[in-house]
């Protein structure tokens, strides 16, 4: 979690235990909507999780569309957007790969690593190394990563052409490759 929020530009900030002063905002959040949207609900009235989350959106638009006495009148929303200088938007490039899972992984001499019993075939040079991966959770995509960061594609592995390739072989009685 620490590595994803330096990646993205930000820090995480813990709150001691036993302290709700120093969450107040974020109680009060969970409070009032146990209050008012827990509190209404007759689950015999959802037959998916869809409807469901669909009640909870609709609770949560609801709630962000409606003045606040404590805003001074104002909407949550509008609050969000009258200081559009302290968003910070991440571009989609950028949220794509920061939001990767990193593995570390040892590379066979065939350039082969695997990720949960899936062998994936990486670049020649990173053979018998010790590299960093980064992968979609769904393991839609799957990337090695380079010491400057760069993120080069990794693929399934095919056996016949793995095993077709010209690798230097280590010539042990001479001390040197051959």
């Amino acid at each position: 979690m620490e590595l994803l929020a330096a990646r993205i530009g930000t820090t995480i900030n813990y709150c001691r235990p036993y302290t709700p002063t120093a969450k107040a905002k974020v109680e009060r959040w969970f409070r009032t909507m146990k209050d008012q949207w827990m509190a209404s609900l007759d689950m015999r009235d959802f037959h998916s999780l869809e409807a469901l989350s669909g009640s909870l959106c609709a609770y949560v638009r609801g709630y962000n569309l409606s003045a606040h006495s404590s805003l001074k009148g104002s909407t949550p929303q509008e609050r969000f957007f009258s200081e559009p200088e302290k968003v910070r938007r991440l571009p989609e490039e950028k949220m794509k790969t920061d939001f990767l899972l990193e593995l570390e992984r040892r590379v066979s001499a065939d350039s082969v690593v695997t990720i949960g019993n899936v062998e994936y075939e990486v670049d020649m040079r990173f053979a018998r190394q010790r590299i960093r991966l980064r992968c979609s959770p769904g393991m839609d995509e799957v990337y090695a990563a380079e010491a400057d960061g760069t993120l080069l594609p990794v693929r399934l592995l095919n056996k016949q052409e793995n095993a077709s390739v010209k690798r230097e072989k280590l010539l042990l009685s001479e001390g040197g490759e051959g």
